[in-house]
């Protein structure tokens, strides 16, 4: 099974706690699963405006820390930058400020944010890899990690 596979499929197994359980619950590691995944998802989907919009604005305290714990520096940098543009003096407390705020971005906000959004998708880093090996160095969060090879579905 290839590595992005198996973390979908442990994403929508009951050994993450993405979507299962809130996010100020759950363990570091799997704050750091969710909060990667939910950062990568969205701003792929719809750029930092939907990922502040969203419920995935619950882990926005955390990302970059996350992505910091996984050896992806310039992308924890990215996020820091989004925060920054997005809440110039400060991410909200709750998520639903978070959400609320997101609501009203000016277009300068959000124009800023579209760049920011092609910086990540541009991926200075490898998420899939270094997720899969924080999930695999976890085995007790998350269960044993298979070996990495390919999809035997082609995928």
């Amino acid at each position: 099974m290839d590595k992005n596979t198996f973390l979908i499929k442990l994403s929508e197994s009951d050994r993450a706690a993405l979507g299962k359980q809130p996010f100020s619950a759950q363990s570091v590691p799997q704050k750091v699963f969710s909060s990667i995944w939910q950062v990568e998802a969205e701003v792929n989907n719809g750029g930092f405006s939907q990922y502040f919009f969203n419920s995935s604005a619950e882990s926005a305290h955390f990302a970059a820390e996350a992505l910091e714990t996984i050896g992806a520096p310039k992308t924890a940098g990215i996020c820091r930058r989004a925060v920054a543009a997005a809440f110039p003096g400060g991410l909200p407390a709750s998520p639903e400020a978070i959400s609320k705020a997101a609501e009203d971005f000016p277009d300068a906000v959000r124009a800023a944010l579209f760049a920011l959004d092609s910086e990540f998708c541009a991926y200075p880093h490898n998420l899939t890899d270094l997720l899969y090996a924080y999930v695999a160095a976890h085995p007790e969060e998350f269960g044993p990690a298979p070996e990495p090879g390919p999809d035997p579905e082609g995928g």
